[in-house]
């Protein structure tokens, strides 16, 4: 308890800091965990629950300080001496083990890189205590060791804006590099992901779920993490995201208790609304989580819609549709995919509307 509560104190004082700080505080997102360990061992369990750990942490770096988010605190110069890889590693065995895991994670280890050494490297260390054993900083990426010899890895972050979209690093391997923007995810277009998904994305309760899932064969790994950034944004009024003639397209957001919310796409010409639909929902009961995810296409004609429900025994999709915006400013439903519980034999049965 007194160590939580220093945790706490540490990062009041560091958060006032930022407030008053002349300096603009430089932050870096989460970007992945590696998949293996230094080692080679690949253990499921420990990667997921760094996974879930991290994924949310942001690093800050201001006033000399790398703070950990709600982690940790470590001091930082950008004048930060490089080192080569064996002064750092000692021996030859060591730097081949830690440039194959880097080179698996598609980083590369150089003959030199920054090494940021925790402060006050001891037992009481709170960066030690959080399972954080050194920090080495590449190009444009800090990367965590472990005392489980996972790498977590944080990217350059990008200012987020409207008109430029950020790079969208979630911890999916097939797409590293998918941006992310108020108009969605892509893949939603593909109807064939529906049968993928109510194959590949089920976790039952004898613990496969953690084989599947986080290994990626499961693409809602990757909207989960994607669309993250819609489920967190605070807007209480419009958020308007095209403009085209007379017509105007923006979001809004609906609050239906603490964990019930969507958000609808307006479409409004002369400050009127023309038409609106509901693209994405998150609610959360004691007994399952039901989540809409959406996509818009870029010329603001067409829209995708994907619902699926996750609860402690099974998860599967429930319904995709595909809508098309008419001349008029309309919503047209061109195709609809249904999908029911699973059988006995656990599958689920889908069928067009």
């Amino acid at each position: 308890m007194k160590k939580i509560f220093l945790t706490l104190i540490l990062l009041f004082i560091f958060s006032i800091g930022i407030v008053h700080s002349n300096e603009s505080p430089d932050i870096w997102d989460y970007y992945k965990v590696s998949k293996n360990s230094v080692s080679g061992n690949k253990s499921d369990y420990e990667r997921e629950f760094l996974t879930e750990k991290y994924s949310r942490i942001k690093l800050i770096l201001i006033d000399g300080k790398v703070i950990v988010d709600t982690i940790c605190v470590i001091q930082y110069k950008t004048s930060t001496n490089l080192t080569t890889p064996l002064s750092y590693w000692k021996t030859p065995e060591k730097v081949e083990e830690y440039k194959k895991i880097f080179s698996e994670e598609g980083l590369l280890l150089g003959d030199q890189f920054e090494a940021i050494n925790f402060t006050n490297n001891h037992d009481d260390n709170l960066c030690l205590e959080a399972g954080l054993t050194d920090l080495i900083k590449i190009d444009n990426y800090f990367v965590f060791l472990t005392k489980s010899d996972h790498l977590i890895i944080f990217s350059k972050h990008l200012k987020k804006n409207n008109e430029s979209p950020i790079t969208y690093r979630g911890f999916n391997y097939k797409i590293p590099n998918r941006e992310f923007s108020w108009f969605g995810h892509p893949m939603l277009t593909n109807k064939k992901i529906v049968e993928d998904m109510n194959k590949k994305c089920d976790f039952p309760a004898d613990g496969s779920y953690f084989d599947s899932y986080f290994a990626n064969e499961c693409d809602l790994n990757e909207l989960d993490d994607y669309f993250v950034e819609v489920s967190q944004a605070l807007f209480n009024k419009k958020k308007e995201i095209y403009q085209r003639g007379e017509y105007r397209y923006n979001l809004t957001k609906k609050q239906h208790g603490e964990f019930d919310f969507e958000i609808f796409l307006n479409i409004e010409k002369n400050n009127k609304l023309i038409d609106n639909l509901s693209i994405f929902k998150e609610k959360i009961s004691e007994s399952a989580a039901f989540s809409q995810y959406y996509y818009i296409d870029k010329s603001l004609k067409n829209v995708w819609l994907l619902n699926y429900v996750g609860s402690d025994e099974t998860q599967r999709i429930e319904k995709w549709r595909h809508y098309k915006i008419d001349n008029s400013g309309h919503f047209k439903l061109l195709e609809s995919i249904s999908c029911k519980y699973r059988n006995r034999q656990r599958v689920v049965k889908c069928h067009k509307d």
